[in-house]
């Protein structure tokens, strides 16, 4: 039990880093860590697996944003406006979305896995081969592409209830694509709108009815919904600490570095999910 406590604490330190650092909410290091120890500790059906690691990562991710957004707001960078533009779009897709989850067992992990997948290579794809955007006009954006920010986040809400990263691994490399942003004002972008899109799916996943109650070695582990609190709580005091000192960090590694990290944390997880799928 000792044991599983340090590696959450220190799963949540790396992954509120790296959320800071490339604004994708860590949910790369949360899901796999999350759901290791599910499927290792205990006796509970797939398609239960993916909505307790949703859940949970659902509320990891929230924790980072809002750090996020203090650390703007501290900094006078915060931009209300563009992040409500996107967030609300991307709130109500992943809301309708995680209710359709957890109202049916038809998302199973072999799906959850493969659609996972899907997006760690489009992740891949972009920090490798896409181009260094110039400094973008954020205020001229805001007003010329509404619809482009609101199509991405739909599309953003919508990866986030199948994902559980939080939305910044399709947010990033769509502001880069699309809104032309430089790498570092995507992805301080993308973490302030985090916890706009989770904030309703995890109030769902805490008050979910009918939720398999987990238990080890005759223990029942405390939880609310589909959170489960010995998991959640060592993680998210990393993530509270170690998120900020990714976001001060982000400004001083230089984009082509920023790129590297990203795609080489996403290819560990890309192998590590092809060689599951096929176990």
């Amino acid at each position: 039990m000792i044991s599983n406590i340090i590696l959450l604490f220190f799963g949540g330190c790396l992954g509120g880093f790296l959320a800071g650092l490339l604004g994708v909410g860590g949910g790369l290091i949360y899901i796999p860590l999350i759901g290791l120890l599910l499927s290792q500790q205990h006796g509970i059906q797939s398609d239960d697996i993916v909505k307790f690691t949703l859940a949970n990562s659902f509320g990891l991710v929230f924790l980072s944003g809002v750090s996020g957004i203090y650390r703007q707001i501290k900094l006078n960078v915060y931009s209300f406006k563009n992040s409500l533009t996107i967030g609300i779009p991307g709130a109500i897709a992943a809301t309708s979305m995680s209710y359709f989850i957890q109202n049916g067992n038809w998302y199973q992990k072999d799906k959850f896995q493969i659609v996972f997948l899907f997006f760690l290579l489009i992740s891949i794809a972009n920090m490798i081969f896409g181009k260094k955007n110039e400094p973008s006009n954020t205020h001229e954006l805001s007003k010329s592409n509404v619809l482009i920010q609101i199509f991405v986040g739909l599309f953003a809400g919508i990866v986030v209830s199948l994902s559980g990263l939080g939305g910044g691994i399709v947010m990033v490399p769509l502001f880069r694509w699309l809104l032309k942003k430089p790498i570092h004002e995507a992805t301080s972008l993308s973490l302030s709108i985090v916890p706009i899109i989770a904030i309703v799916p995890i109030i769902q996943y805490l008050i979910a009815p009918n939720v398999p109650q987990l238990t080890q070695y005759g223990y029942h582990f405390p939880q609310s919904g589909f959170m489960v609190w010995p998991y959640f709580v060592p993680m998210a005091i990393g993530v509270i600490f170690f998120s900020s000192f990714g976001q001060k960090t982000a400004p001083k590694v230089s984009v082509l570095w920023l790129r590297v990290i990203f795609a080489l944390l996403s290819t560990i997880i890309l192998v590590k999910t092809i060689y599951e799928i096929f176990q």
